[in-house]
């Protein structure tokens, strides 16, 4: 195949600006509501888009949180990476204008690329001031399943439109390099999650308004070889014969903190399945190897990032332009996790039935310890 024959394979995107709001992707008859792909179903200004990512070892030492987004009502668009070496945790942030190409999943220094739909992505951090890159290409390992969440609520006195999207898990090869020292990643070696989710959400262009439904309930994320579990979701293999996935009846957590941060160090968790049956699993978090999220703009009670509060979907200096920046924090020191703490993904051991594997564990930390003392929402405290 010649040059001249790939580029015909890839599809014609671009087209002058004086079609606006008409962008080349509307010549393609992708279109399900009646106006250009470029303009949103919702007036909504908290509308969104993300892709996310996490790319974890099976020992505790490097872990890798990304993800981009795009505000079509705020006309902008953004992206972080997260690693945490050994408890050192980098933050890269960027901030552009979004303009009509919505094919472009980069920003700044951050990019993501689709190689092949549901089954590889490509990951990468390019230079930056904070001093880490990383080149990783993305292979599904579970069947993402298509759910539309929420729709049809009120929260508080306001519609609530929903969330729609796909979740899923897989395997990682590439490498990630801090200060030089670089660390080489395969998919023995490394695993990890993804989702894409497109809808509204509370938070999108500053301060939340309903800030209890931040988390409170832990979120769990871990692989097995043939079974899954995504939060309540119960994801297979791709190639599976049964199709589909599974959801879970009910979840109960029992759960250990810092006494000094209280944020979670371990605890174990019942799976109630449709039919009445219960796995329970168990975890243990894996040194301070924690994605604080508020560095990428996942704000809440605490505010969002902890230098400069910046919130998901912001403007980031004159909005006109490419804005780079981050920062890096010693996440081993116990006051600095309280500090940076919000809404935290903690790099874990999983142990059910058996079988073994690592994962994350997702909670706000600090309503989800007051959760557990008062013996809310079906979490307790594990003594």
């Amino acid at each position: 195949m010649t040059d001249g024959d790939d580029a015909r394979t890839r599809l014609a995107v671009d087209a002058s600006a004086e079609h606006f709001p008409l962008t080349g992707l509307d010549e393609y008859l992708i279109h399900n509501h009646p106006t250009p792909v470029a303009v949103m179903w919702t007036p909504d200004l908290q509308a969104y888009e993300r892709v996310w990512f996490t790319c974890h070892d099976r020992v505790g030492e490097l872990l890798v949180v990304c993800g981009v987004a795009f505000y079509p009502n705020l006309a902008t668009a953004e992206a972080f990476a997260i690693v945490n070496l050994r408890g050192r945790h980098i933050t890269v942030r960027a901030h552009r204008p979004l303009g009509p190409d919505r094919t472009t999943l980069a920003v700044g220094p951050i990019a993501f690329e689709v190689v092949a739909p549901f089954r590889e992505w490509r990951l990468t951090l390019g230079e930056n001031d904070q001093g880490v890159r990383f080149d990783l290409s993305w292979f599904d390992t579970k069947r993402p399943i298509f759910r539309n969440l929420g729709a049809g609520a009120i929260v508080g006195s306001r519609p609530f439109s929903g969330v729609a999207g796909y979740d899923g898990f897989g395997h990682q090869d590439g490498w990630v390099e801090v200060d030089g020292e670089r660390f080489e990643v395969t998919p023995t070696s490394h695993l990890g999650t993804r989702d894409h989710h497109w809808g509204t959400r509370d938070g999108v262009g500053g301060p939340a308004l309903y800030q209890g439904f931040t988390h409170p309930v832990p979120s769990v994320f871990v692989e097995f070889p043939d079974w899954s579990v995504w939060v309540d979701h119960l994801l297979r293999n791709l190639g599976d014969p049964k199709r589909g996935s599974g959801l879970l009846q009910d979840r109960r957590y029992r759960l250990r903190f810092e006494p000094e941060t209280d944020q979670l160090t371990g605890g174990e968790f019942d799976l109630v399945h449709k039919d009445g049956s219960v796995r329970t699993m168990t975890f243990e978090r894996l040194g301070n190897q924690i994605a604080f999220l508020r560095c990428g703009m996942y704000g809440g009670p605490n505010g969002g990032t902890p230098d400069g509060d910046i919130w998901q979907g912001m403007k980031v200096g004159d909005g006109r332009s490419l804005v780079v920046g981050g920062e890096s924090y010693d996440v081993n020191d116990p006051g600095t996790r309280v500090r940076v703490g919000g809404l935290d993904q903690f790099h874990a051991r999983f142990e059910c039935d058996g079988e073994v594997s690592f994962g994350m564990v997702e909670s706000y930390s600090s309503l989800t310890h007051a959760m557990a003392a008062a013996g809310r929402g079906g979490l307790s405290v594990l003594r």
